[in-house]
């Protein structure tokens, strides 16, 4: 799968139980800017995308001092993986990263921003080592969510429907392309490179097997999840010492943004803004300022 060019030589692989994790990691490029007493940011992305999807604001972040890691999750992208994949073996994966690279331990913990699904898993990881994970920016997405998911989301974990959607984009790959339409404000108003990257990288998703069952295997232990872990995951955000933070794309078509009202009922000092001209993708579709409000989260925990 193709990387984007300014982000490319920060490409790594990492093999950890289950298989191999690629990542992108700045490193501590900027010692001048005092990178040694900042947090490490990791950044996770969503259900059918990529570590790519941070390719905006992954120079901004490093460029202030801050050490960056985008991973691809078990499954998805380069990262080829041989063992089971789920919500919990991606944020167990988020954790052996963080610890086995040294970006985070007790101490001196991380900060994780998640997209859609990756804040879900985000969120998961914290509550599992909070002692290595002090906050949480949780961009257009969150476990659990108000309201919960549509019956179309579960229909599609039924054996067999879910791999026969699958696999009719690789007989059109025109109809991949348009999936991505609902999840941007104005996909045509990107530029050029910009859209001619996200349709290799939708083609070459659909048309990879080892990707299909990375999604398939992650939307199936999510309806599991939101069906079973809702109880459960309230307490743990009643429960976790760190901060919550939750960034949203104004024009949001595929979660609203009331759909982190229940997180913030429990939360109420978990702050939200919004994202303006932004759909589902803002670090995408508005990357300066996603990465401004993700900076000065930061500088104000």
């Amino acid at each position: 799968m193709k990387n984007w060019p300014s982000i490319a030589p920060f490409g790594k692989c990492i093999s950890i139980p289950g298989g191999d994790l690629f990542y992108y990691d700045s490193g501590n490029s900027a010692p001048d800017s005092g990178a040694a007493d900042k947090p490490a940011l990791v950044l996770i992305h969503g259900l059918g995308d990529e570590a790519d999807t941070w390719r905006h604001v992954f120079p901004i972040l490093a460029a202030a001092g801050y050490r960056v890691i985008a991973p691809d999750l078990p499954g998805f992208g380069r990262s080829v993986w041989k063992g089971k994949i789920g919500v919990n073996c991606h944020s167990d994966a988020i954790l052996r990263l963080i610890s086995m690279t040294g970006a985070a331990e007790s101490g001196h913990p991380a900060v994780l921003a998640g997209s859609s699904m990756g804040a879900g898993i985000s969120e998961m990881a914290a509550f599992k080592r909070p002692d290595l994970i002090k906050g949480l920016i949780l961009i257009d997405g969150c476990f659990p969510f108000k309201g919960g998911i549509g019956k179309g989301f579960y229909l599609l974990g039924l054996p067999h429907i879910g791999e026969k959607w699958y696999r009719g984009f690789r007989k059109n790959h025109e109809a991949a392309w348009k999936s991505l339409y609902p999840y941007y404000r104005d996909l045509d108003a990107m530029n050029t490179e910009d859209r001619d990257f996200l349709r290799e990288r939708v083609i070459a998703r659909v048309e990879s097997t080892d990707q299909e069952h990375g999604y398939l295997s992650t939307m199936r232990s999510m309806n599991v999840f939101f069906l079973f872990w809702k109880q459960r995951m309230i307490r743990k955000i009643k429960s976790y010492p760190g901060k919550i933070s939750f960034l949203w794309g104004e024009e949001d078509g595929v979660l609203s943004p009331d759909k982190a009202d229940l997180v913030r009922s429990i939360r109420p000092d978990a702050e939200l803004v919004f994202i303006p001209g932004a759909g589902h993708l803002p670090q995408q579709e508005k990357p300066e300022f996603c990465a401004e409000q993700m900076l000065r989260i930061l500088k104000e925990d």
